[in-house]
């Protein structure tokens, strides 16, 4: 190793007034691996970034130590600066002098710069048995595979085919639009649901770059960002794919509430999608109509809001009054759920238009009065106290959605997990349509139950997410990182010292690692573009054989000697 180079950055005085950096400096100087060192007024800037680049190569240094503000400030820009110029990422040493010493111990000068020298001697002392992993880069097909041809993933197959990417659209029933072709019409535009699916539906049977399989079965799914091997069995028989990213818009389905309000024993007891489709044959006499919420939902076993059932609920009141002027109409309710301006108006248009509402507690639901069908509503009102009886022909019971069933197979060929009433369990609050795996997206009712408004936009960002990869002609393991450049590194193995005992496969939340057959023994293999260098591996390996180069126990060891040790008082 040719040496260190030590940068300290006074950060035009923020970090200098409260640090002794001319010690830190001298401190570095002794040390038998700086081979330069300077205290700087600044790093940050485009000049700063070209002296320090050339001095770095001037002292024929290797590796450098920088000593400024964090990662989030302007730390990581300056890396990524250095990096640019020709300096490996694992070669740079990154110290937070400013947000971590100087700010936060501006009262006492002292045990600020004895912080500060611990975190740079650390540094020092990990960088010199610090290593690079090695890279792999694979090319990228530039093909899509979109699970679900509902709301979300046609609007996810339009966007992309627009921008001229393949697609390859994969639903398990007859004929795309999903829920859409269930319903009469959606909220809040009132708007025909065929209507409003029909652009869609028209490009995914005009345009040549997106092939539909109807009936479809996903049977398995293997590889990784850029490269995945998929095999479906559909009404055209067995087909193999080759994409390059995966879009799940698997949907959700609607839960039958079999044992409650005496549904499918009274006559006129019915669901919210049961009326949609008596609404698309056409009008329907209605006298009274008694709409009850949160049926199967915000209970022990769903205490999840489903957010469409009270928007849906208003549409179907207000349709009722429309074609019956003359009918009573009452929604029945623990509360009302419209967030948004446009949801709030959705909700006032049907107090003005007649509609009644009745708050009940989850303690004391209505009971469905009458023998062969429905007679009426018994309900105390949660306001007033007073017990009513509600005069009806009709009953709707609002039911959340569920999760597909197929969620569970899916997320374990994909290596995702699903929460445990079985949507996927793959959400980031900062990256929400993005999965754990690289090149695997999610969207719509999928992640959680949504309008199908809210499908379609969350269908165009998982598309826009997608080309991002797919218009890559090639990706490195090291780019398919989760936070803003490169990735730390990934695991490596000593393929002699394995003893493939399983550990690492065990608790790879990437699916990362496997076990592979060398001769009489197994040894662990990991998949450079899966792995996210988590550490998990790392820590159960009984005998030191899985390691990050960048941190490997000898790195790991000489920080914790140079922290604890009789150096660290230097």
């Amino acid at each position: 190793m040719s040496g260190i180079a030590v940068f300290l950055c006074r950060c035009f005085g923020e970090v200098n007034r409260v640090i002794d950096l001319d010690s830190l400096q001298k401190k570095a100087e002794r040390n038998n691996d700086v081979v330069s060192s300077a205290v700087c007024e600044s790093l940050c800037l485009a000049d700063d970034i070209e002296k320090t680049a050339s001095r770095i190569r001037e002292s024929g240094a290797e590796k450098v130590v920088i000593g400024g503000c964090s990662h989030l400030a302007r730390g990581g820009a300056v890396v990524d600066a250095l990096v640019e110029r020709g300096i490996k990422r694992s070669a740079i040493g990154l110290v937070d002098l400013r947000e971590a010493c100087a700010w936060i111990h501006k009262d006492h000068p002292e045990g600020a710069t004895e912080k500060a020298w611990d975190l740079i001697s650390m540094e020092i002392a990990g960088l010199h048995h610090r290593r690079a992993s090695d890279d792999v880069t694979v090319s990228v097909c530039p093909e899509a595979m979109i699970v679900g041809a509902g709301p979300a993933g046609l609007s996810a197959a339009r966007t992309l085919a627009q921008m001229g990417f393949k697609v390859h659209l994969v639903e398990r029933g007859s004929n795309p639009g999903g829920m859409l072709n269930l319903i009469s019409h959606v909220y809040p535009s009132d708007e025909k649901a065929s209507e409003k699916i029909k652009t869609f539906v028209d490009e995914v049977d005009k345009n040549s770059l997106i092939n539909f399989y109807p009936k479809a079965k996903i049977n398995s799914i293997t590889g990784f960002a850029g490269n995945f091997n998929v095999q479906v069995s559909s009404s055209a028989g067995e087909q193999r794919l080759r994409v390059g990213a995966v879009i799940l818009a698997s949907g959700a389905r609607v839960w039958l509430p079999h044992g409650l309000y005496r549904y499918g024993k009274l006559k006129n007891v019915i669901t919210q999608m049961e009326l949609e489709r008596q609404f698309i044959k056409g009008p329907r006499e209605v006298k009274a109509a008694v709409f009850i919420q949160c049926v199967g939902a915000r209970n022990h076993e769903r205490p999840y809001c489903a957010t469409m059932c009270c928007p849906s609920s208003l549409k179907n009141a207000v349709r009722i009054k429309e074609e019956n002027p003359d009918a009573r109409v009452f929604i029945l309710h623990r509360d009302i759920m419209t967030p948004g301006s446009v949801l709030e108006a959705y909700y006032r248009n049907a107090l003005a238009k007649g509609v009644q509402f009745i708050r009940f507690e989850e303690t004391n639901p209505p009971e469905m009065l009458g023998n062969e069908r429905v007679e009426g509503v018994e309900v105390i009102d949660s306001v007033s106290g007073m017990k009513r009886k509600l005069e009806c022909d009709l009953v709707v019971l609002s039911t959340p959605l569920i999760p597909n069933d197929d969620n569970v197979k899916l997320a374990h060929m994909l290596g995702l997990q699903v929460d445990r009433y079985g949507f996927f369990s793959e959400i980031y609050p900062l990256h929400p349509l993005e999965t754990r795996m690289d090149g695997v997206f999610i969207c719509g009712s999928a992640r959680w139950p949504v309008s199908s408004d809210n499908a379609m936009v969350q269908g165009e960002g998982a598309a826009a997410k997608a080309a991002a990869l797919l218009g890559s002609k090639a990706v490195s393991a090291l780019s398919l990182s989760r936070v803003p450049g490169e990735k730390f590194g990934h695991a490596a193995v000593n393929a002699e010292k394995c003893t493939g005992c399983g550990n690492c496969v065990a608790v790879c939340p990437f699916a990362a690692c496997r076990l592979q057959k060398m001769g009489r023994k197994s040894i662990s293999r990991i998949n450079k573009l899966r792995c996210k260098a988590c550490g998990n591996c790392v820590s159960v390996c009984p005998n030191g054989t899985v390691q990050l180069p960048e941190q490997d126990y000898r790195a790991v060891a000489a920080m914790i000697k140079q922290a604890f040790g009789e150096e660290s008082a230097l």
